[in-house]
């Protein structure tokens, strides 16, 4: 079938050829479309909302909503990589297909009447003026600065930084570093909840809450809240004593410690919240782990030799190869996990 207008060339949409088409059908742009960017952060607004990411992608539905034709049962693609910003001219210039249900055609380059202004998003306004909702307070038990603060801090620092990519409320106020650990400012309070809760459900650790009055926001009253977090930074072979029993810290767990009863050797859980709730206690003593060669093994027990002065000794359990023991009044007890 011949194109209707022409003759010529072979129709392939509406009756007519795909030279006819394009040069009769009228595209025209409507309204126009107002653009905020921010110079910080490369976020951007269209309409009332912020966003962050592929500008373009939005921006090319955008465009493609203020496309009109006369010509019947035709949509309008814009293509993404083709959008350019001109802000000082005042328009957008893309490319765009037209679509029907026969077949897609590359459309004529074309502008749009724009507005895009340069302006600091909601979120480097609070960061720039240094708004917080919430604080984690990392501490040690001991009020010592140890390096399982720094460990906590980076896990916290890269959650966070992933959490801000999908909310852009969640981000790092700052951090305050103070000689006993760190504070952590949070922009938005419900980070600080979940951090809390991550540090102890990973860390043994003791958590304190407290609240603060801040002003008042649409009628209501505005805490900040601060989230006092107290790390357990023991050394193996630390002592722990309870009521009435004397152990050897072992390992920390997450929500326990393994400790050791010296005089039968076996190994006990002592849980998070019963050591938090003060039926336990700890010393500065701290018995040193050295390193050991076993010798030999037969039955139940184990020979074996230090390995800076060469002297043996006997231990309970099978073991081969190198091991770590506690000296605990002349008696060496081999630690389980090294």
């Amino acid at each position: 079938m011949k194109c209707i207008i022409c003759g010529k060339r072979e129709a392939v949409i509406h009756g007519q050829c795909e030279q006819c088409f394009l040069e009769h059908i009228q595209v025209t742009t409507k309204g126009s479309i107002e653009l905020t960017i921010c110079p910080k952060c490369d976020a951007f607004k269209l309409g009332n909302n912020w966003s962050r990411g592929k500008m373009e992608q939005q921006l090319s539905r955008k465009i493609a909503a203020h496309l009109e034709s006369k010509e019947p049962n035709v949509s309008f693609e814009v293509e993404n990589n083709s959008v350019v910003l001109r802000r000082i001219e005042g328009k957008i210039e893309f490319l765009f297909d037209i679509k029907t249900d026969e077949q897609k055609l590359e459309g004529n380059p074309l502008n749009i009447p724009s507005k895009i202004l340069l302006n600091s998003c909601p979120t480097c306004n609070k960061i720039s003026g240094s708004y917080y909702e919430a604080i984690i307070q990392l501490r040690t038990l001991t009020a010592e600065y140890s390096p399982i603060i720094d460990k906590v801090l980076s896990e916290i620092s890269g959650m966070l930084q992933k959490m801000h990519n999908n909310d852009t409320d969640s981000f790092l106020s700052k951090i305050q570093p103070m000689k006993e650990g760190v504070d952590i400012y949070l922009g938005k309070k419900n980070d600080g909840i979940k951090f809390a809760k991550y540090i102890h459900d990973h860390y043994f650790s003791e958590t304190t809450t407290t609240k603060k009055l801040a002003g008042r926001r649409e009628g209501s009253d505005f805490y900040r809240y601060t989230y006092l977090v107290r790390l357990l930074n023991l050394n193996p072979g630390t002592i722990i004593r309870g009521k009435d029993k004397t152990f050897i810290l072992e390992k920390i767990n997450a929500n326990s410690l393994t400790v050791i009863d010296p005089t039968n050797e076996k190994r006990y859980d002592i849980l998070q919240n019963d050591f938090n709730s003060g039926s336990y206690s700890y010393s500065q003593e701290n018995l040193e782990s050295r390193k050991f060669i076993v010798v030999s093994t037969e039955g139940k027990e184990s020979t074996i030799m230090d390995n800076e002065n060469f002297k043996l000794y006997t231990v309970k359990g099978n073991y081969e190869g190198e091991i770590h023991a506690l000296n605990y009044n002349g008696k060496y007890i081999v630690l389980s996990h090294q």
